[in-house]
């Protein structure tokens, strides 16, 4: 998959629903899974590693939140073996539009995640 077919705009949304579902259950998803999940959907090619899952999972970040002051949905996903999300991750949040602060943690926004599904 890459960002000019013609259905990468319905893999975010897939991907945003699965997130959303996991957040209301304040439980993360391994990439291997958020893939695994989509590609059961008809989403093939949005492999865990890299390449379009990057992009797709910034593109979660920025639905409903083109400021980027919402949390960012993306933190759900996680590597299997640590359970962290990738150092990708945290370079992104410390970058427009979300320009987290210095003193933030991926686990300030996890909560925040979690706590915004409950509402």
């Amino acid at each position: 998959m890459k960002r000019t077919d013609a259905d990468y705009q319905d893999a975010v949304q897939a991907a945003v629903d699965i997130l959303r579902e996991r957040a209301r259950q304040a439980r993360d998803i391994s990439y291997g899974d958020l893939s695994a999940e989509l590609t059961a959907r008809g989403f093939t090619g949005v492999t865990p590693h890299h390449g379009i899952m990057s992009y797709l999972l910034k593109d979660v970040c920025l639905y409903d939140n083109e400021d980027g002051r919402a949390p960012m949905l993306s933190v759900l996903v996680v590597n299997k073996a640590s359970r962290v999300p990738s150092e990708q991750f945290s370079v992104l949040a410390r970058g427009l539009p979300f320009s987290r602060p210095g003193d933030w943690t991926w686990q300030d926004e996890q909560r925040a995640v979690f706590a915004g599904s409950r509402d």
